[in-house]
């Protein structure tokens, strides 16, 4: 084949004919990169004549589906090359987008059989469809589009797929834009999939190692919709998910919080859950190294918060209180406000599962706190709101009963003190409503009381 030969010759059917004919008997016979470089800069030179390009892109399309039928790698790469060669030397995707979706329907599978061979291969795929979607954007915008619209289903082109989501993910805004299709694709792949779930959940975890910035969502919505036990997969997920609940970006930190909320919940197992406990409580401790930041420190007891949304038993009481303990002495040793508070939130959140967590050693705790300073004090008393909560609970906080009503009373006398008399009174009306003694005692004060309360 000779360039020069074609600039001279008139585009004719018969012309057309041949030069297709021998650049596909091309395809299996010439493997050194010198004379594909020769084949390719005749398809460059010929995809200007319209004929040529008609003709040539039902030739690759032909011999992309055959290669799909029999399953065979052989060329593929090289279908592949020329197919985006047809996309970006000539006019063809502005010609039909009926064409274009044919195309990229054989590619889909062209890719899946590319993506099973070489490392080499992989990349130069890889490479390609990138330069394709970065120099021609609206090709990129009909592939997206073609998406969009399930005309390449996930199963026929699950790779071709993969890398419209790796380029789409390398750019925010691009991202955005079609962060709805992807989000769609995997409910109805997922959600709606005939297979058991539990067949997803590895995948899961491979996706949340690879990227988890783009899948954290899609995995949270995944758990939250399925019903199944995850009590297999707790720490299996959990030990990927606990880096980015401590992760500097809030929104990763949310969506990590979200998925240990769930594994929690569906866990059935006591064994998983205090699994996931000491695995919480090992990263604390440096396992992975020293939480040098407060959001650090912060994530992870917001982790052990999110863990006390697990199902009732008979084994909780005894991990309440192993957790309990063990929040307070975190809480000893923490100098951060943040944190602390983050801290006393848990310790909220877990003592209201069991009235038996309500031991001397955190009430008195939680008298000690309301001394501390205003945004400390009021921590302990939102705390001590969460417990009352449980009702089991109240009778054993009734010996705070006078530190609080002297809160009520410093905020009736002063005005910056006011919303921890209210904090205080709310517990204190809780107190009185289980404990007669406690009753008697405000009974002396009513008019305090009263004036509070207005």
């Amino acid at each position: 084949m000779s360039s020069p030969l074609l600039a001279n010759a008139e585009m004719t059917v018969e012309l057309v004919s041949m030069l297709v004919d021998t650049i596909f008997r091309t395809l299996f016979i010439y493997d050194d990169r010198r004379s594909r470089k020769a084949v390719d800069d005749v398809i460059i030179k010929s995809l200007n004549e319209v004929i040529f390009m008609k003709s040539f892109a039902g030739a690759v399309v032909q011999a992309m589906e055959k290669q799909l039928k029999v399953q065979s790698h052989v060329g593929c790469y090289r279908l592949l090359n020329w197919s985006v060669l047809l996309l970006t030397k000539s006019q063809f995707s502005s010609v039909s987008k009926n064409a274009v979706s044919r195309v990229a329907s054989a590619q889909a599978g062209m890719v899946n059989l590319v993506m099973q061979r070489s490392f080499r291969e992989r990349r130069a795929c890889r490479r390609i469809f990138f330069h394709l979607f970065s120099q021609s954007p609206d090709i990129y915008k009909i592939y997206i589009e073609e998406l969009k619209n399930g005309r390449f289903a996930y199963k026929e082109g699950p790779e071709l797929i993969r890398l419209l989501l790796e380029f789409s993910s390398a750019s925010t805004s691009r991202f955005e834009q079609c962060k709805s299709i992807f989000v769609d694709i995997y409910l109805k792949t997922v959600l709606n999939a005939r297979e058991k779930p539990n067949a997803v959940l590895p995948s899961s975890v491979k996706m949340l190692k690879r990227n988890p910035e783009i899948v954290l969502e899609a995995v949270g919505v995944l758990l939250e919709s399925v019903s199944l036990d995850l009590s297999k997969y707790g720490i299996e997920l959990l030990s990927v998910v606990l880096s980015q609940v401590r992760h500097a970006d809030e929104g990763r930190r949310v969506g990590a919080l979200a998925i240990v909320r769930c594994l929690s919940q569906k866990s059935s197992n006591p064994d998983a859950l205090e699994a996931m406990f000491n695995a919480v409580k090992a990263v604390i401790g440096g396992s992975e190294g020293r939480l040098q930041f407060p959001y650090q420190r912060t994530g992870m007891f917001n982790a052990v918060q999110e863990l006390s949304h697990a199902p009732d038993g008979k084994f909780l009481n005894s991990l309440v209180l192993t957790i309990c303990s063990f929040l307070l002495s975190c809480y000893k040793d923490e100098g951060n406000e943040e944190v602390k508070l983050a801290i006393l939130s848990a310790v909220a959140s877990w003592a209201a599962r069991s009235a038996d967590s309500v031991q001397p050693d955190l009430v008195s705790f939680i008298a000690a706190g309301l001394k501390e300073k205003e945004i400390l004090r009021r921590g302990h008393l939102r705390c001590l709101q969460v417990i009352c909560k449980n009702a089991d609970a109240v009778l054993q906080i009734s010996s705070l009963l006078g530190p609080l009503v002297q809160l009520v009373k410093t905020g009736f006398t002063k005005a910056v003190q006011r919303l921890d008399g209210v904090y205080a009174l709310l517990v204190v009306a809780k107190i009185a409503s289980t404990d007669i003694k406690a009753e008697e005692t405000l009974a002396k004060g009513k008019d305090m009381v009263f004036h509070i309360s207005k």
